[in-house]
């Protein structure tokens, strides 16, 4: 009975030496490949830097531009210079500025066109005509009148075409993408518009 115990305990005891044995040496293996692999490892290189930065990126230097406002001491248009980062692209730049006439009214100006009215959209066409598509504040919110009417067409015009004398030959006004024959009954805006 101590021979089949001891026999059970000795042949316990070399299988837990050879369990040790093994564990040992796979550590072993483990921590070489790991400090194999540190040395050998390829360092990874930055990617390279861009040659140029992408001229989108940036901001266009402040313009002046000018916006046909009424001074209301004189009652007749004219020009504020008002600065504005524009965008090179040209249908772009004629929304910046379009934008820029119905938001801007420094102190002593008054605005022509209607408070609330929004610019939907603007193109420009193969002909040099420029659409201006506004929101039907231009027209529902207007105060009406003969002189009323002509100072916002006016303000509109002058303002574009300070701006484009070259790449815009003439304007056609929109109400919410629609022709319309008039903005408050007395100017005919049906067909694309010149300076009077």
């Amino acid at each position: 009975m101590k021979h089949n115990r001891s026999a059970g305990f000795s042949r316990l005891l070399v299988i837990w030496g050879i369990t040790l044995v093994l564990i040992a040496v796979g550590l072993g293996m483990t921590l070489f490949l790991i400090e194999r692999s540190k040395q050998s490892a390829i360092p990874i290189a930055p990617p390279p830097l861009p040659i140029a930065a992408n001229p989108s990126d940036i901001p266009p230097p402040p313009q002046e531009v000018n916006l046909f406002l009424l001074d209301p001491t004189a009652l007749t248009l004219v020009p504020v210079k008002i600065e504005r980062r524009l965008h090179a692209e040209l249908t772009k730049r004629l929304r910046q500025i379009v934008a820029a006439l119905i938001q801007e009214t420094p102190p002593n100006f008054r605005n022509t066109i209607p408070r609330g009215t929004l610019l939907n959209g603007a193109y420009i066409d193969s002909q040099q005509t420029a659409y201006l598509d506004f929101s039907n504040h231009l027209t529902d919110g207007h105060i009406g009148g003969t002189t009323a009417e002509l100072l916002t067409v006016t303000a509109i015009l002058k303002t574009v075409f300070d701006a484009f004398p070259e790449e815009i030959k003439q304007v056609q006004i929109l109400i919410d993408g629609e022709e319309v024959k008039t903005l408050a009954g007395h100017l005919n805006l049906s067909q694309p518009l010149h300076l009077f």
